[in-house]
């Protein structure tokens, strides 16, 4: 029995031992070079494409099986020149392939070139077919391979594969594409990848790099890392990743996204960190031809980066850490969408000090109106023109609710993204410490925003120079073609004096505003949103202060100079106050009236009324100052006025175009005026006339 064991084993080892001779030996006995003419044929059999293999070919089979090619082209449709390659090699160690591990040395390429180009037709010379087979009848699909029968169900789920390959060199790498249709051309070029060693569950550093050109665009390209994968559990992770590109320029600045990610394929997880290394975006812009506005602050976009912490299964994701740095601001927050697929989102967000103003353009001195310019805006606003009669819209002038929404003219387009809004799922806020815009600064300014089934909801406040700013703005996009929207607003208590920082022209008014919106709206164009527009407008000043003015001391100037009397008085108070200055807009269809104007000074009345046509873009308002009681302010006998202009109200019409709006004396209600100065006049005189009779009459009677 052990000589027959022995002599088995003997002839194993013999025929072992045959088969390594066999192997190193077969590659010295059969040339494959022999064997290009197959190689071609059966390459253009299975593609359609036509292969040249113009440089030697070398192989091998123990102890490694490699394969080695020089020179070799390759044809697309119309002959055209689809690739070139340099050379390649690769050799894999033979016996570890029996056991599924796959031990290779270096995988090397180089002087790889793809020519793509697609012509005026649209086609593109890389897409060729195969050649039917003569036993292919027309239009029908080759047949596919079938699984072999003969491998047994448990080695197709045996253990996965196992690598171990050297390292990868591509060098000499070039793709163009040639766009013929848009006259457009793309390409790649100088590019390499290079590895370390390949192991399962063993870090290796790759790196891959090129040179691109697009239209009037060249760049410089890296992605690099460090991998570490596992097949057999199906993990990949990437640690210090880096993808930037940079402007083929001298200081070129480069856009970085750096994180680490892990992929695990069962179950689904992909987790990770991912960020924007810090740049200078105004000098990229620079760099790669894309001009930006002159921006008030010179130092404006020159700090950008971001990062984040996130981690999803594909049904679900949960970025817990979201970090967004520009220039001097900074916001911090998460963001989750519970389900991907209804697209289910919440966001958290607060922000330090954020100046807009530092991205618009420098402000700019108002340039002074020329003499030609003064004499003309004073010839438009000469108390001796008539006005032209502007008939105020009636009930059946404007539009009602149930009008159908039409655009007004063939160029206006629906503003309200409906399908997006409609399948909205969001509920988010955000804070930040403060807001700069236009010079206005809104102080702990926070949002809110909630939407679901059609229906949004948004919710502002701020703190606004003193006082407080809240508005609400509801919108139901439910009914397809008709968004239907409501905004409320309230100011209290923003004191004027304050925002007269921002705006100088209210340095000489004092005073706090208080305001009330009420107005709602439905309709997808411009027109229509305008047309559809009511509601109601309420404000007033509390605490009412002209600063700069004594309007009692300017009324009895004007009436003792028409007497020619001197004033006596020398005390005169260098401000004006005014108890009461408020009003309210009923809008109706686009159209806000407004009848209850009014504004207290001491001794005089200021009134107005009059409307706002926002469809027609027509303004027609009417003013008037009267002074009140029987003697100018301050009683000083030289500007006591007659009593018969005690109350008169002096009127004054704005009227036309809002952008060419014409200002002058009221005509028709100036003569309503003389009209009851005449009427005070013979009342007087009748009462002169009988004032003595009437007085000795009673005289008598009760004596």
């Amino acid at each position: 029995m052990n000589r027959i064991l022995k002599f088995i084993a003997v002839l194993l080892a013999a025929v072992v031992l045959l088969g390594v001779i066999a192997a190193a030996l077969l590659p010295r006995f059969i040339d494959p070079n022999q064997f290009r003419d197959e190689i071609t044929q059966l390459v253009y059999d299975q593609s359609g494409l036509k292969v040249s293999i113009n440089g030697p070919i070398d192989w091998s089979i123990f102890p490694w099986v490699g394969l080695s090619l020089e020179n070799v082209s390759v044809e697309g449709a119309d002959n055209s020149q689809l690739a070139q390659l340099g050379s390649a090699g690769v050799s894999v160690k033979l016996i570890p392939l029996l056991s599924k591990r796959v031990e290779m040395q270096t995988l090397e390429l180089k002087g790889l070139e793809l020519t793509l180009v697609k012509n005026s037709k649209g086609e593109g010379n890389w897409q060729v077919s195969a050649p039917k087979t003569s036993s292919q009848q027309p239009g029908q699909e080759p047949p596919k391979e079938k699984e072999s029968a003969l491998v047994p169900e448990s080695e197709k789920s045996s253990s996965p594969l196992m690598l171990d390959i050297a390292s990868v060199n591509v060098s000499g790498l070039l793709v163009s594409y040639d766009d013929q249709l848009t006259n457009k051309k793309y390409i790649i070029d100088q590019a390499s990848l290079t590895t370390g060693a390949i192991r399962n569950q063993h870090p290796f550093d790759f790196e891959l790099k090129a040179h691109i050109s697009v239209p009037d665009l060249v760049l410089n390209a890296l992605i690099s890392g460090a991998m570490t994968f596992n097949l057999e559990a199906g993990s990949y992770d990437i640690q210090n990743l880096q993808v930037s590109a940079s402007p083929d320029v001298p200081n070129a600045e480069s856009l970085s996204i750096i994180g680490n990610i892990l992929y695990q394929q069962t179950p689904l997880t992909v987790k990770g960190n991912v960020g924007v290394a810090e740049f200078n975006l105004a000098k990229l812009l620079d760099q790669i031809q894309i001009q930006l506005p002159p921006m008030s602050d010179p130092n404006a976009l020159t700090r950008l980066s971001f990062n984040s912490h996130f981690n999803t299964n594909g049904e679900s994701l949960n970025a817990d850490k979201l970090q967004l740095q520009l220039d001097s601001f900074a916001l911090d927050g998460n963001f989750k969408m519970a389900s991907i697929d209804q697209g289910d989102m919440q966001f958290s967000f607060t922000g330090n000090d954020l100046n807009l103003d530092n991205y618009l353009p420098p402000a700019a001195d108002e340039e002074e109106p020329s003499a030609g310019e003064k004499s003309s805006a004073g010839e438009k606003s000469s108390a001796g023109e008539k006005p032209s009669a502007i008939k105020k819209p009636s009930e059946e002038d404007q539009p009602t609710e149930s009008s159908p929404e039409k655009p007004s003219s063939g160029k206006e387009h629906p503003l309200i993204p409906e399908e997006m809004l409609r399948g909205l799922n969001l509920d988010g806020s955000m804070k930040l410490a403060s807001l700069t815009v236009a010079r206005f600064i809104f102080e702990q300014p926070s949002l809110s925003i909630k939407a679901a089934k059609g229906k949004q909801k948004v919710n502002i406040g701020s703190r606004f120079y003193q006082g407080t700013i809240d508005m609400t703005s509801n919108m139901d996009v439910r009914q397809s073609g008709k968004p239907k929207m409501a905004v409320s607003a309230e100011l209290k208590n923003i004191s004027l004096e304050a925002l007269s920082r921002p705006i100088p022209d209210l340095a000489s008014l004092q005073g706090d505003v208080n305001a009330n919106m009420k107005v709602n709206t439905h309709g997808q164009y411009t027109s229509a949103l305008t047309k559809n527009l009511n509601g109601d407008v309420q404000f007033q000043i509390d605490k009412g202060l002209f600063t700069d003015a004594n309007f009692d001391k300017m009324v009895c100037e004007g009436v003792a100079k028409i007497r020619k009397k001197e004033l006596r008085a020398t005390d005169w108070e260098t401000s004006t106050e005014f108890t009461d200055l408020s009003g309210t807009f009923v809008i109706k269809n686009g159209v806000a009236s407004n009848d209850n104007l009014i504004a207290s000074l001491a001794y005089m009345n200021l009134k107005g009324d009059g409307y706002v046509n926002l469809v027609n873009r027509q303004l027609d308002y009417r003013m008037g100052l009267n002074i009140r009681g029987e003697e100018a302010p301050d009683s000083d006998p030289a500007c006591q006025i007659n009593k018969e202009y005690v109350n008169v109200t002096w009127p004054v019409r704005c009227h036309g175009d809002l952008n060419a709006l014409k200002c002058g004396i009221d005509t028709r209600r100036l003569t309503e005026t003389v009209a009851d100065i005449a009427e005070n006049r013979l009342k007087k005189k009748i009462e002169d006339k009988i004032q003595g009779p009437v007085k000795d009459l009673l005289k008598g009677f009760f004596k």
